[in-house]
């Protein structure tokens, strides 16, 4: 599980993609990245290190002047990873409920709003077990 816990860099890209929500090429990670400073070979590295974590894939390329570059698109969801973390502490099954809940406490003041999606993720999760 560790080596599916992304470095501080490569939580950044998956910021950028997860925020964009289209497919990139690293010639547009590299501008969305500017404030970074991070070089053209830096990026790619991050992007083979993405792929070998599996967190994103090729989906097709982009014709730059006379270059083709590949595009990419994440695969795992922000809030899939945010589960990754959960389980890398050893959060176990049980815990589950209270941290959803705990969430809910801290992020929203509409309480009504929380228990509605909670009540539609539930009867989601319902009809994907009993399948």
């Amino acid at each position: 599980m560790k080596n599916n816990l992304l470095s501080q860099a490569e939580q950044q890209v998956m910021d950028v993609f997860w925020s964009v929500d289209t497919p990139l090429t690293s010639v547009e990670l590299s501008k969305h990245s500017t404030e970074k400073g991070w070089k053209s070979s830096y990026i790619y590295i991050l992007i083979r290190s993405l792929l070998k974590k599996q967190m994103i894939e090729p989906c097709g390329t982009l014709q730059y002047g006379t270059q083709y570059a590949r595009q990419f698109k994440p695969i795992v969801s922000k809030e899939e990873y945010a589960a990754r973390l959960a389980l890398s502490i050893n959060l176990d099954h049980n815990s589950v409920c209270k941290v959803a809940v705990s969430l809910a406490q801290q992020t929203s003041s509409d309480t009504a709003e929380i228990v509605k999606q909670l009540e539609d993720i539930i009867q989601e999760f319902r009809k994907e077990t009993l399948r």
